[in-house]
This record gives structure tokens, sequence and C-alpha cells, in this order.
């Protein structure tokens, strides 16, 4: 098992070269893959560099100091192979910091690991096309949902939480290895994955800014519960946990396998989904018995659930509905009982519904509601059992589209809580790009979006595209 406390510490050799085999695999497949035999063009190549900063609203401290380099290449091998290599530099100098690893299978970790610095490659496949049959092998992503930055059916890939929500895109989801076979059979798209990467979702570090310590996040853990409450007024939950999270390999018990097929439907198209792996939330297990006034020791086990899905989306004059609906019949989950972090299985509901509106005077809307529900009365539960999520957004460009103005709210409708995120995007140059915008959070302490609400800030980015 690996600790929270040597996340900052270099990789070892052997897991970097593991990363560093698998791109010489590609590239190899590649050069010798069936039929190759034409000549090996450069489809596209590009590569961006990202400045960005933020102030804490609070404190005024800079909370966020972070530079980015994305590079994206796509590679025609021949007119039915094609191959993709996409590689993620960080460098960060901040309190929000660049994420725990430790939930990263050995053949996804980082070819660099420091406390400052992360480099790893966030794609890497071959494809092969024939009309409407494709198949990806390699390090890919299978996005299965039609809402926007919700997750209500699109719950196949893990995903980063460093940043709690307040990204570009959401989700950002993390590539796994693994292979998935596309295809289209009598009026039907057939859509079969199989991530034999055992990764599971990235959280936060301990000590970072967006660590999650609210109660519905800790199994129902609270400071209280340490006895240190009242001792010193510097310690939080944070402090006193020590975290392990067990290894994540290829095999089948870690692997998310799952099939989806989708057939027009009117004017509009509907897709049915089922598929099993590791949730993309952990639930949280005590590894040895607590003693008051001292750390406890917990693990993050990312637990395998059934996804059973449904989505259908439709355009109708100026307006796109959405909606999707999965089932999860069971859901593990943290529920409270005669000891601390006790576990427990439930049926599982999700609902949601959007719109997308082309309004007037060049103004785009978008509206969704999420309903969240865990049907068992007889579990104490250390969340809501019915949560009810609306998200908001608005946007405009003005001066011939150099300008956007965009606004989101984020918010939990039962517990109050929420995010108000407005923002101003301006393209100086077809390469060069000026964002600024506030993240304000709002809400209880305990809660969802409020425990962060001392962590709202002001953030400036520049982008340079090459």
């Amino acid at each position: 098992m690996k600790s929270h406390s040597d996340i900052y510490g270099c990789m070892c050799i052997s897991k970097r070269w593991n990363c560093i085999a698998w791109c010489l695999l590609l590239v190899f497949m590649g050069l010798i893959a069936p039929h190759a035999n034409g000549e090996v063009k450069l489809q596209s190549s590009q590569v961006s560099l990202e400045y960005r900063t933020a102030v804490n609203l609070k404190s005024t401290d800079v909370d966020l100091s972070r530079v980015s380099v994305i590079s994206q290449h796509k590679l025609r091998l021949n007119p039915r192979w094609s191959a993709q290599l996409n590689m993620l530099a960080q460098f960060a100098f901040d309190e929000t910091g660049l994420g725990s690893i430790d939930n990263y299978a050995s053949f996804n970790q980082p070819i660099v690991d420091s406390k400052d610095t992360r480099v790893e490659l966030t794609r890497a496949f071959l494809m092969w096309r024939k009309r409407a049959t494709s198949v990806v092998i390699g390090k890919q992503v299978t996005p299965w949902g039609v809402l926007d930055g919700v997750q209500v059916t699109d719950r196949f890939d893990p995903v980063r939480r460093r940043d709690f929500v307040l990204t570009d895109m959401r989700p950002e989801r993390i590539a796994r290895w693994g292979i998935r076979w596309r295809s289209k059979l009598d009026g039907w798209h057939v859509d079969t994955s199989l991530a034999f990467d055992g990764t599971s979702t990235q959280q936060a570090n301990i000590g970072d800014t967006f660590f999650l310590s609210s109660t519905r996040f800790t199994g129902g853990l609270s400071i209280a519960d340490l006895g240190f409450e009242g001792q010193a007024p510097t310690v939080d939950l944070a402090q006193a946990l020590r975290i392990q999270t067990p290894e994540r390999e290829h095999t089948v018990n870690q692997s998310t396998a799952g099939v989806k097929f989708g057939h027009s439907l009117g004017e509009g198209d509907m897709s049915f989904m089922l598929y099993r792996g590791p949730d993309t939330d952990p639930v949280i297990q005590l590894r040895e018995a607590m003693v008051a006034s001292l750390p406890i020791n917990v693990r993050f086990d990312y637990l395998r659930r059934t996804v059973l899905g449904a989505t259908y989306d439709v355009t109708l004059g100026t307006l796109v509905w959405r909606m999707e609906l999965a089932y999860i019949p069971d859901q593990p989950l943290n529920v409270l009982g005669e000891q601390p972090l006790m576990q427990a299985r439930a049926k599982r509901v999700l609902i949601g519904g959007g719109v997308d509106w082309r309004a007037p005077a060049n103004w785009f809307v978008n509206a969704q509601l999420v309903v969240d529900y865990i049907r068992d009365k007889e579990l104490n539960l250390v969340r809501p059992a019915a949560d009810t999520l609306l998200t908001l957004r608005a946007q405009r460009s003005f001066f011939n589209e150099r300008l956007l103005f965009k606004a989101e709210l984020i918010g939990s409708v039962n517990q109050g809580d929420g995010t108000l995120r407005p923002a101003l995007v301006y393209d100086y140059h077809d390469n060069v790009k000026f964002q600024t915008g506030i993240d304000w959070l709002f809400g209880h302490s305990n809660g969802q979006f409020g425990q962060f609400k001392d962590a709202s800030r002001w953030w400036v980015s520049v982008k340079f595209t090459f």
C-alpha cells in the first residue's frame, strides 16, 4: 500500500520505464501495423503553454500558480490506421497541488513526478477504422453520457478531483489502457469498451486546498471523533488522517468493462448501457482501531459496482433536450453505525435532464437538474438520501467573437450551497488567449460546496498555442 505522505517523493524508476515502454510499444505497433505500407503522415500537431494563477478572496494569498504544457499529435499510418499521442507537463508552486497519484496503476504512473513537477501521458492509442467500424487500442477514455459536466451515466472513467469542480472542462477524465470497439449493426450503434487499467479517481492530497473534508466525503468522520476537539485550534481533520490507497493494478477485479447500444428514436437519439467496474467515489475503511488524540489510519477503497443507464437527446428548433437515467443496484457507501466508517451497499438511482437554448441576441443558455437518490430507508446515511444538483450557464460573444462572457452556477438545491463562476475569455490572437474570472463558493462549512467557501478566488490565465 502507498501512503499519501509519500506522494511528493519521486516515482520509482521502474514505473517510469513502464510508461516509456508503452510509448515505445505503441510507436512500434504503429510502424508495423498490418498493411501500413503507405507513407506515415502527421495529420495534426499542437502544443500549448498556459500559466494560471489565483488569489484567495479572503486571505489574498496566492492559492494557485501552475504552468501547463499540453501536446497533441495525430498520425495517419495509412487509410485505415491512425495513432494519437498526447502528453501533459505541469509545474505547480501553490497550495492547490497536482493531486494524489496513489490511485494510479503502475502502467499509468507519471513519467516524471516530484513535489512541484509532473509529466504524464494523457492519450496514447492506435485506431483502426473501416466504414462504420473502429477499434481503438491503448490509453483512452470512454465518455458515455449526453449531459454537460454532470455525471449520471457518464461514470465509466475515473476523473480528476484535485481542483474540485473549478475547471474549464468538467469532468476531467483520466485515460486508462484498454481496448474499445465500435460499429453499426442493423441500424444500432454498438460501443464496447474494456479498461484493464485499475486507475481510479484522483483526489487532492491531504493539506491541499481542495482536499475533501465534509463529513459526507469522510464517511461521517469529524474532528470530534478523533478527540482533538478543543485541544489545538490549528488541528483539522486533514491533519488528523493518515490515508492509504490499495495498489491499483491491471487485474479483472480492478478493470472496467461495458457495452452501449444506441438507436434513433423519433427526431432524437437514445442509448442503453451496462458496465461494471470500480466506483468513481471511494468508501473509507479503518485500518486499525481508533485511539483518542492520535491520528486515525484509514484507506480509500474503490469498490466495484454495476451501472445500468439510458440516455436520450433531441433537437427541437432552438432547443436541445437531454435526459439521462442510471441505476446502480450495488452502490458501495459509508454509513453511520456502532463503529466509525461502517460500509454497506444500497440501490442508487440518478436521473437528470437538461436543455440548451440558442437564445435571442446571440446568447447561449444551458440548464440542468439532477436528482441522486439512495433507496434504503434502513441505512443511516452520511449524505442526504436525495441530493438535487442544479447547473445554470449563460454565455455570449462580443467584438466579432473575440470576447466571450460566461457565467455558471452549480449548486445543491437541498443543501443550499454551491459555486458561482463568472469569467471573461479574450482571444487576443489566434494563438494567444487571456482568461479571468471568479470562483465564489458559498454555503455551510460542512456542505458539499460550502466546505471550500474560504477557498473562493479570483483567477487569471494566459495561454499560447503553437
